[in-house]
């Protein structure tokens, strides 16, 4: 009998790649999301910090140019916080989306990687009875040719 051969070999190989493809954009977005949440943790202490300063120099009685320049200053950062704050955002609907997308991919290998698994089953069990057929017909043909058993019989040299 002939060996196995899977002829959606070919369409398997392209799912295995759709899915290692789907992994490493799923891995890019995770980085650009991990990357928009220290930017918006850094924009968050930048925004802390111009807080605490404002708070300080009002505190030490400045003049009201110095403390209208640091509230502008507070206010710039804030609309930063909120700006990467949106960008975190986005980054996460990416992620969720790649993550979908990541997961269509391995069903779609893992159903034909099951078929492939069924067909080579089927095919083992096909080889396993073929064999025990060759195997069935040697026996009945030498037990129909008994003569085929005997053995001269020579005496034995000492």
């Amino acid at each position: 009998m002939k060996p196995f051969h899977f002829s959606l070999r070919s369409l398997q190989v392209l799912r295995q790649q759709k899915e290692r493809a789907a992994q490493q954009k799923y891995a890019a977005t995770l980085r650009a999301c991990e990357d928009a949440a220290g930017r918006v943790q850094a924009a968050s202490a930048d925004l802390t910090a111009c807080w605490t300063t404002l708070r300080d120099k009002m505190s030490q009685g400045v003049e009201g140019a110095e403390l209208l320049r640091a509230r502008a200053w507070c206010n710039v950062l804030e609309l930063k916080l909120k700006e990467h704050a949106g960008a975190l955002e986005q980054a996460r609907f990416a992620v969720d989306a790649m993550w979908q997308e990541m997961m269509s991919a391995t069903r779609d290998r893992e159903s034909l990687d099951r078929y492939r698994d069924k067909r080579r089953r089927e095919h083992d069990a096909a080889m396993r009875r073929e064999e025990q057929k060759t195997l069935d017909e040697l026996a009945i043909h030498l037990i129909d040719s008994p003569s085929s058993l005997r053995f001269s019989q020579q005496p034995a040299i000492h």
